[in-house]
Protein backbone atom coordinates (compact mmCIF):
# COMPACT_ATOMS: atom_id res chain seq x y z
CA UNK A 1 0.00 0.00 0.00
CA UNK A 2 2.86 2.33 0.76
CA UNK A 3 4.17 1.85 -2.75
CA UNK A 4 0.84 2.77 -4.25
CA UNK A 5 0.60 5.92 -2.16
CA UNK A 6 4.22 6.85 -3.03
CA UNK A 7 3.53 6.31 -6.71
CA UNK A 8 0.38 8.42 -6.53
CA UNK A 9 2.29 11.21 -4.79
CA UNK A 10 4.98 11.14 -7.50
CA UNK A 11 2.35 11.26 -10.23
CA UNK A 12 0.51 14.08 -8.45
CA UNK A 13 3.73 16.05 -8.03
CA UNK A 14 4.56 15.57 -11.71
CA UNK A 15 1.11 16.77 -12.76
CA UNK A 16 1.31 19.77 -10.46
CA UNK A 17 4.69 20.89 -11.80
CA UNK A 18 3.79 20.35 -15.43
CA UNK A 19 0.58 22.37 -14.93
CA UNK A 20 2.57 25.32 -13.58
CA UNK A 21 4.95 24.98 -16.52
CA UNK A 22 2.01 25.38 -18.89
CA UNK A 23 0.83 28.36 -16.85
CA UNK A 24 4.28 29.92 -17.13
CA UNK A 25 4.30 29.31 -20.87
CA UNK A 26 0.93 31.05 -21.13
CA UNK A 27 2.28 34.03 -19.19
CA UNK A 28 5.29 34.22 -21.50
CA UNK A 29 3.03 34.11 -24.54
CA UNK A 30 0.89 36.94 -23.16
CA UNK A 31 4.02 38.96 -22.40
CA UNK A 32 5.26 38.52 -25.94
CA UNK A 33 1.89 39.63 -27.33
CA UNK A 34 1.91 42.74 -25.14
CA UNK A 35 5.48 43.57 -26.16
CA UNK A 36 4.54 43.15 -29.82
CA UNK A 37 1.58 45.49 -29.42
CA UNK A 38 3.74 48.07 -27.66
CA UNK A 39 6.35 47.86 -30.43
CA UNK A 40 3.67 48.29 -33.08
CA UNK A 41 2.28 51.38 -31.33
CA UNK A 42 5.77 52.84 -30.93
CA UNK A 43 6.34 52.33 -34.66
CA UNK A 44 3.10 54.13 -35.52
CA UNK A 45 4.04 57.03 -33.23
CA UNK A 46 7.46 57.27 -34.86
CA UNK A 47 5.95 57.34 -38.34
CA UNK A 48 3.48 60.06 -37.34
CA UNK A 49 6.21 62.17 -35.77
CA UNK A 50 8.41 61.76 -38.85
CA UNK A 51 5.57 62.82 -41.16
CA UNK A 52 4.88 65.92 -39.06
CA UNK A 53 8.57 66.81 -39.03
CA UNK A 54 8.83 66.38 -42.79
CA UNK A 55 5.82 68.65 -43.38
CA UNK A 56 7.28 71.34 -41.12
CA UNK A 57 10.64 71.10 -42.87
CA UNK A 58 9.00 71.37 -46.29
CA UNK A 59 7.07 74.47 -45.23
CA UNK A 60 10.20 76.09 -43.82
CA UNK A 61 12.22 75.28 -46.91
CA UNK A 62 9.56 76.67 -49.22
CA UNK A 63 9.36 79.89 -47.18
CA UNK A 64 13.13 80.37 -47.16
CA UNK A 65 13.36 79.68 -50.90
CA UNK A 66 10.69 82.29 -51.63
CA UNK A 67 12.43 84.85 -49.45
CA UNK A 68 15.78 84.05 -51.07
CA UNK A 69 14.34 84.81 -54.53
CA UNK A 70 13.25 88.23 -53.31
CA UNK A 71 16.66 88.93 -51.83
CA UNK A 72 18.77 88.17 -54.89
CA UNK A 73 16.63 90.09 -57.39
CA UNK A 74 18.05 93.41 -58.53
CA UNK A 75 16.26 96.32 -60.19
CA UNK A 76 17.68 97.16 -63.61
CA UNK A 77 17.07 100.23 -65.76
CA UNK A 78 15.72 99.31 -69.19
CA UNK A 79 16.65 100.90 -72.54
CA UNK A 80 13.14 102.35 -72.90
CA UNK A 81 13.34 104.12 -69.50
CA UNK A 82 11.34 101.60 -67.41
CA UNK A 83 12.71 99.39 -64.64
CA UNK A 84 12.60 95.62 -64.19
CA UNK A 85 13.58 93.21 -61.42
CA UNK A 86 15.58 90.11 -62.26
CA UNK A 87 18.15 87.82 -60.71
CA UNK A 88 20.48 88.05 -63.72
CA UNK A 89 21.06 91.12 -65.93
CA UNK A 90 20.60 89.04 -69.10
CA UNK A 91 17.02 88.25 -68.04
CA UNK A 92 16.14 91.85 -67.15
CA UNK A 93 14.14 94.09 -69.49
CA UNK A 94 13.59 91.44 -72.17
CA UNK A 95 10.33 93.00 -73.29
CA UNK A 96 11.69 96.56 -72.95
CA UNK A 97 14.62 96.48 -75.35
CA UNK A 98 17.19 95.11 -72.88
CA UNK A 99 18.92 96.62 -69.88
CA UNK A 100 20.84 99.88 -70.19
CA UNK A 101 24.58 99.59 -70.45
CA UNK A 102 26.47 100.36 -67.25
CA UNK A 103 28.11 103.76 -67.14
CA UNK A 104 31.85 103.35 -67.54
CA UNK A 105 34.26 105.52 -65.70
CA UNK A 106 37.20 107.11 -67.50
CA UNK A 107 40.66 106.51 -66.15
Amino acid sequence: MRRLISSLLVVAAFCATSGSAFAQFGAVTEGVKKAGSATKEAGKTTVDATKKGAKATAKGTKKVATEANDVVQTTYACADGTTDKATVKDNACRSHGGAKADARTKH
